[in-house]
Parts: structure tokens; C-alpha cells; sequence
């Protein structure tokens, strides 16, 4: 907890010396039934994940580069499985940069670059529900941690319906404690490479194909895995005239999966069936 409260208190001897500043947001909700969880076949829960950061353009380091200071929470919640590890919410601060917010990309193997944060965070955990077990197996209740995201969209704003469409995300990490046991992560990185692939039909529908990939400098089985399969959603505000902004990436979904565990080759599952709405924010 001391570091973050020295990442606020840095923050609030700065503000003053910054009149002028401006508030942003990013935000990513899912809510979707899921039949396994990758450690059983018959989990067949519905689960409600979501990620935010509040936050301020506070310093420019360069023309048009900041410093920016933000809140951060990151929740899920589980609608039948009783585990910690599927009710829980942390919270925290952190500080992020687009060290090449002023690249111009000049085709879609480059545009992406712009949209490259670095960052470095400090976490706290809680639980919804068996914080008891939670304490029985000595869970990390914090957190630092530091490195690269990446969300980009490509023929997804200006649309072209003749040309395919696809959405990124990535995270690689070195984190601390990761907010789990010590016997299943300590000190070492995590990598986070999802991606879809897919085309635009009449109506919103977009059909797709996944890639999912977890990799960790562990063998924990959850942390080395690669999902694969195909999906389709639809989109009813994207294209609308004048949608909310909150709506504007709304989408219902649904993805029949396989799963290739990476560093484990025992009995785990191998498919999964997901479907519900997803939505994202500022990104």
C-alpha cells in the first residue's frame, strides 16, 4: 500500500500546477455464459468481467505526449461458482504514456503503433464471495505492476464493407504477485495476445475468428494456453447515426471454442461455448 500512496500523493502535489486537465476514461464489460472455465467441462456459469481507468492528461512530456495519472479497478463476478477467484475485485493507481501518440502510420501494418501505452500500476484485492479460502491459501492482496497494452481496431470506425475487419489486444507484463497464490505466480511476466478476425454483413452481423493467447514465464497450466474458434456478433449501434457513446460498441456475441493448453498436457477441457454482450469504452 506505501506505493501507492506515494503514487498519489505525487499526483496531488502536481495537480495544482496543472490547471488545464483533461479527463479521460477507458472501459471493458463482458457479461456471458461460459461452459467451462478452463479447469472443468461442466462450469456452465454466467460471468460478469469488467476493467476501468479513470484518469487525467496531466504532464506533457513532449507535444503531444502525457503523463497520465489514473484510477484503475478490475472485477469479476460469478453468477453460480462460489470460488474466490471468480468473485473478486481489485483497485488501484497507476501512471501511463502513448510514447507514440504523434506517429502517423501510413497503412494498416503500421497504424497500430500510436496506439502503444506503457504503464505501471499498483494493485488491491477483495473478494465478493470465500475470501475465507482466499485467506486459508495465502492470496496475494497486492500487486505492482509495469509494461506495454495495446488495444487497436482496424476498418472498424470508417467502415469498408468490402475489406475484412479486425480488433487487437495485447498486454505483456512483469508483475509481481499477479493477486493469486505464491505457488502459481511470483515474479515473472504475462502476455495477453486476443484477436479477432472477421467480415461485415447486412445488419451489424459480423462473423469472426479467434485467437486467444495466454503465455507466462511459469508453468501454471491457466497462464500457457491458446483458444481458437470462430464467433459472430452483432453490433446494432456502430453504424446508427448519432449513438450513444456508451452504446457505440455494444455487442451481442456468441464463440464455439478449442482450447490447446501449452505447458500442461494432462486432462484438461478442450473446447468451451461463450456467449453474451460485451462492450468497450475509450478505446
Amino acid at each position: 500500500m506505501k506505493y501507492l500512496s506515494v503514487l498519489w500523493l505525487v499526483v496531488f502535489l502536481l495537480i495544482p500546477a496543472y490547471a488545464e486537465v483533461v479527463p479521460w476514461a477507458d472501459d471493458w464489460t463482458n457479461a456471458a455464459y461460459y461452459s467451462t472455465n478452463g479447469e472443468r467441462n461442466n462450469f456452465n456459469s454466467f460471468n460478469i468481467r469488467s476493467e476501468g481507468r479513470f484518469g487525467v492528461h496531466l504532464i506533457e512530456l513532449t507535444p503531444g505526449v502525457n503523463l497520465d495519472p489514473y484510477v484503475i479497478y478490475q472485477g469479476i463476478y460469478s453468477t453460480s461458482d462460489p470460488n474466490y477467484w471468480n468473485n473478486q475485485l481489485a483497485w488501484g493507481a497507476g501512471l501511463r504514456t502513448h510514447p507514440f501518440a504523434q506517429f502517423m502510420g501510413d497503412s494498416w501494418a503500421n497504424e497500430w503503433v500510436k496506439d502503444i501505452k506503457l504503464f505501471v500500476e499498483v494493485l488491491s484485492l477483495s473478494f465478493f464471495k470465500d475470501q475465507t479460502t482466499a485467506q486459508a491459501n495465502n492470496v496475494k492482496l497486492h500487486d505492482t505492476r509495469f509494461g506495454m497494452d495495446l488495444w487497436h481496431e482496424w476498418n472498424l470506425k470508417d467502415i469498408n464493407t468490402a475489406v475484412p475487419w479486425n480488433e487487437m489486444w495485447t498486454n505483456l507484463s512483469f508483475r509481481e504477485t499477479d493477486l493469486t497464490e505464491p505457488r502459481y505466480f511470483t515474479r515473472t511476466y504475462l502476455l495477453y495476445l486476443r484477436n479477432r478476425l472477421g467480415v461485415h454483413m447486412a445488419g451489424g452481423l459480423r462473423p469472426y475468428i479467434i485467437t486467444d493467447l495466454t503465455y507466462a514465464g511459469n508453468s501454471t497450466a491457466w497462464y500457457n494456453s491458446l483458444y481458437y474458434g470462430i464467433g459472430a456478433r452483432v453490433e446494432p449501434f456502430r453504424e446508427a447515426k448519432d449513438p450513444p457513446e456508451l452504446l457505440r460498441k455494444f455487442k451481442m456475441f456468441i464463440e464455439v471454442l478449442g482450447i490447446s493448453w501449452l505447458k500442461d498436457k494432462g486432462s484438461r477441457p478442450t473446447s468451451d461455448l461463450r456467449f453474451g454482450v460485451d462492450f468497450t469504452f475509450g478505446r
